[in-house]
């Protein structure tokens, strides 16, 4: 789903091997070798990274109901959230330092009951902070937005922009 060209504004000019890591959570993390992020009742992540302790992005997909679909968006506590991101009329999001996050209403029957997708990207501890890798976020947040959309797929109509608004805090 990603491309060198999307990781590249993270990575600065890193030479040498970065690893894709997937995973599921349903209680414990799993390996997960089926290589894409599907929302189900499980929690997605895929982690891009140079060693252990080195990531570069963090990407988590997850189905939600209505009050966990708020708190993913809206966050609790002072200044949670604050940034606000108009993704357009289906799409609610955030943006905060270092990640960007954004909820849907996607119905699917294999998720009725959790009728929410909620996506988060988060720059990995490798990247260093700016408005390259800031930007770069932002725009791998709408593209794995893009994808989860026509890979589940949503009975609803879901109205995604083409991208990311140019009024976005830090970009």
């Amino acid at each position: 789903m990603l491309t060198r060209a999307d990781l590249k504004p993270l990575a600065d000019d890193a030479h040498g091997t970065f690893v894709e890591d997937d995973w599921t959570y349903d209680g414990e993390w799993r390996v997960d070798i089926r290589k894409r992020l599907r929302p189900t009742a499980a929690y997605q992540r895929c982690e891009v990274r140079r060693t252990a302790e080195d990531s570069l992005v963090r990407i988590d997909v997850q189905t939600m109901d209505e009050s966990e679909m708020k708190q993913h968006v809206y966050g609790t506590g002072s200044g949670a959230h604050d940034h606000r991101l108009d993704f357009g009329a289906d799409v609610q999001g955030w943006v905060g330092q270092n990640e960007v996050g954004l909820g849907l209403r996607c119905d699917n029957p294999e998720n009725a009951a959790q009728p929410y997708v909620g996506v988060q990207v988060n720059r990995g501890t490798y990247a260093q902070p700016s408005d390259r890798s800031h930007r770069a976020v932002l725009d791998i947040a709408l593209k794995v937005a893009r994808a989860v959309v026509a890979d589940y797929p949503c009975s609803n109509p879901v109205g995604l922009p083409d991208s990311i608004p140019g009024t976005a805090p830090g970009s």
